[in-house]
């Protein structure tokens, strides 16, 4: 959504597939964002961690992030949902010169650099406030821009979940094929599918991938599929075969195969241990 000449900030709420989520990107707004439904794994400046419904996270301007929702976490249309507001920092501005009793909780704000994740009942306060705008037209949002404001710079109630860091072209990369593997590892991946995420065209990804990390796609999806296994069979809750298509294997004489070379046991052996 594009902010106009008759919108001081805007307010987005989305419900979506999960893979319509927009992916890496950075802007010159603030961001505050609520997510109703969905669960998958962040990434913002310089972490990676996984996130749950009702996590409300700001995000100053310039630090990269994105979303990667899962499939298994949605409603009953397989959609996810999050509403979001984005602000300049010339809004600030311009609230502390038009309302002084704005000015001291806007200094705080202006001063943070780092994305931060509130707690429950932070994240509740935010949420009943970006949840109320959804029903509100948008002069009425204002009113609950002013409520939103002291709120999101108290600087209690708050972990950091993210450092600003200039990420080049190939890191980015390699930060985008590293999360969609995380997040996607128990299905089926084709080199097709992890290509078209990045923006490559096959032959060009294999290349880069192998360049980058001296090793191919497969291979790495394989270690990080039979670490996951590993961590499955130390729970000692399953059957091998079962554990062979939680990890991401669709094949288990395949599986065992894989496993022995990387570990040097088989997984009956590891499991026993």
């Amino acid at each position: 959504m594009f902010q106009s000449e008759k919108q001081s900030f805007i307010f987005d709420s989305v419900h979506l597939a999960p893979e319509e989520q927009i992916g890496l990107h950075q802007q010159s707004t603030w961001e505050v964002c609520h997510i109703i439904v969905g669960a998958g794994m962040r990434l913002i400046g310089d972490r990676t961690e996984p996130f749950q419904s009702g996590e409300v996270v700001m995000v100053p301007p310039d630090i990269p992030h994105c979303w990667y929702f899962n499939n298994h976490v949605t409603d009953s249309e397989g959609r996810i949902a999050n509403t979001a507001v984005m602000f300049s920092t010339d809004l600030l501005d311009n609230c502390s010169a038009v309302f002084p009793e704005l000015g001291e909780c806007i200094s705080r704000l202006k001063e943070k650099r780092d994305a931060v994740k509130f707690d429950r009942e932070k994240s509740v306060a935010v949420a009943s406030i970006l949840d109320e705008m959804r029903y509100v037209n948008a002069a009425e949002r204002v009113a609950l821009m002013m409520r939103l404001l002291p709120l999101i710079a108290s600087t209690d109630c708050e972990s950091v979940v993210g450092k600003y860091r200039k990420i080049d072209k190939e890191k980015n990369r390699l930060n985008q094929i590293q999360v969609y593997v995380v997040c996607n590892a128990r299905r089926e991946i084709s080199l097709d599918d992890v290509a078209r995420h990045v923006g490559m065209n096959r032959a060009s990804f294999c290349v880069f991938f192998k360049k980058a990390t001296g090793k191919t796609f497969v291979n790495y999806l394989n270690e990080y599929r039979i670490e996951l296994a590993c961590k499955l069979l130390e729970e000692k809750k399953m059957a091998v075969s079962e554990i062979c298509y939680q990890a991401g294997f669709n094949n288990v004489p395949y599986f065992n195969r894989v496993f022995k070379k990387l570990k040097g046991v088989a997984p009956t052996e590891y499991k026993c241990c």
